[in-house]
Parts: structure tokens; C-alpha cells; sequence
């Protein structure tokens, strides 16, 4: 493998890893409520001389059923 090729495939681990941490954040931000990821997709694709990263993630978010049960 050349240097090159390398370099691209640990910046596609770090891409890979930084979405890991925003999904962690969505579902950390909704901590008082259910997180559900119901999608999940992560393109990466390449165009002459750059590449193309695209993250789709779906969540469904709903009261605990703590919070229905008090209502």
C-alpha cells in the first residue's frame, strides 16, 4: 500500500470516528428522554480530487415511560 493510500484510509477511520462521537452527543443530549437510532449511514465517496462524506442518522425520541406513568 502506498503512503498515500494510508494516509486516505486513517482519514477515513478518524471521519468514521468523529460521527461515532456526534451520534454519542445527539443521544447524550436527550438523556432525559428514550433515544432510539432508527437509521444509521455513513457514504464516502470520491470525485476526481475530493471526496464526499455523507451522514444520515434517523433517531426517535419519546418520553420515558416514567414521564407518561407522572403525567
Amino acid at each position: 500500500m502506498s503512503e498515500k493510500q494510508i494516509n486516505i484510509t486513517e482519514k477515513m477511520q478518524q471521519i468514521s470516528e468523529t460521527v461515532a462521537q456526534y451520534k454519542d452527543a445527539m443521544v447524550a443530549a436527550f438523556k432525559d428522554m428514550d433515544v432510539e437510532i432508527k437509521d444509521w449511514n455513513l457514504i464516502v465517496g470520491k470525485v476526481e480530487k475530493q471526496y464526499n462524506v455523507e451522514v444520515m442518522v434517523k433517531l426517535a425520541i419519546k418520553p420515558k415511560e416514567d414521564s407518561v406513568k407522572d403525567a
